[in-house]
């Protein structure tokens, strides 16, 4: 009895300590950035993976937001003109260092540009 009460133990033990295969493959990550031209715009977009969205005010084209995405993980930026003059608006987002969407809109009273897509 002792024996097989031992066997068990040796068993269990071995088995637990065995490594488990992963049944879903680590998901890629994507490195995205957002960039703009505008001269004085607000800025609004998914910042993380958590999908956490963040803004920005009195942005120019020097402005620019880089992280890393999830696969599957929807992007969203939009840039805003705050300023009083009309002006174009470009947003852009950047997926691994190339261009995954960009829209240009001019508007005489509020130009806005949305982009919306996602890492794949």
């Amino acid at each position: 009895m002792k024996n097989l009460i031992l066997l068990l133990g040796i068993i269990t033990v071995a088995i637990s300590s065995c490594k488990k295969e992963n049944a879903n493959p680590a998901l890629k990550i994507y490195k995205v950035k957002y960039t703009m031209i505008c001269t004085d715009c607000q800025v609004i977009y998914v910042s993380d993976t958590l999908g956490t969205q963040s803004s920005a005010y009195h942005q120019n084209s020097s402005w620019s937001y880089t992280f890393n995405a999830k696969e599957n993980q929807q992007l969203l930026f939009l840039a805003y003109n705050q300023s009083a003059n009309p002006q174009a608006v470009t947003a852009t987002i950047s997926l691994n260092d190339s261009v995954l969407s960009t829209q240009t809109t001019y508007c005489p009273f509020n130009g806005s540009a949305f982009c919306v897509d996602t890492a794949r």
